[in-house]
């Protein structure tokens, strides 16, 4: 009997190390409208300068895509309750195409803004300014690459590491 329960205490355990889907997901109201998947998380312009930016930066560092601003910036310290929810909106559902990270702290370095036409719209060029400002006042470093159907790895390799050296000087001072 000792040995049917020591078997299963043991298959129990390993058992609650596998990773498996939760049982059931909790019940939830259904929503009035339906959702579908996206095909691609990047658009056509955001592989091509993807690709590029992975030869160019060669595995030195790790290359997210698509990060919330909030995750990377928060409002300062000191601000009253609303005043902070206030800025915190306004950056919460806006996101970074691309961020470059340390490979083994996963230290934040840069942002990349890949401007395509739309970043010519009124709305979008208020947006543009306000993120500018917003990363300009953290002493974040904010890269923004004007889309293109090619890219020249050698430029997009200087471009980002002459912004990483600049930011680690700028923090040094």
């Amino acid at each position: 009997a000792k040995q049917l329960e020591s078997n299963a205490a043991r298959k129990g355990k390993s058992q609650r190390n596998r990773l498996e889907p939760s049982a059931r997901l909790p019940e939830v109201v259904t929503p009035s409208f339906g959702y579908q998947t996206r095909v691609y998380i990047l658009s056509k312009a955001e592989q091509i300068f993807y690709r590029t930016l992975e030869q160019a930066l060669n595995q030195q560092f790790l290359i997210l895509m698509k990060v919330r601003v909030a995750d990377v910036l928060q409002p300062e310290q000191g601000l009253c309750k609303s005043i902070w929810q206030t800025a915190f909106n306004r950056i919460s559902a806006k996101h970074f195409d691309f961020l470059i990270c340390d490979q083994n702290s996963f230290a934040i370095i840069a942002a990349i803004e890949l401007d395509d036409r739309s970043h010519q719209h009124l709305n979008r060029k208020n947006r543009d300014k306000f993120l500018n400002a917003a990363c300009e006042s953290a002493n974040f470093p904010l890269i923004r690459v004007i889309a293109r159907n090619s890219y020249a790895m050698q430029e997009i390799k200087a471009v980002i590491l002459g912004s990483v050296r600049d930011y680690k000087m700028s923090n040094a001072a």
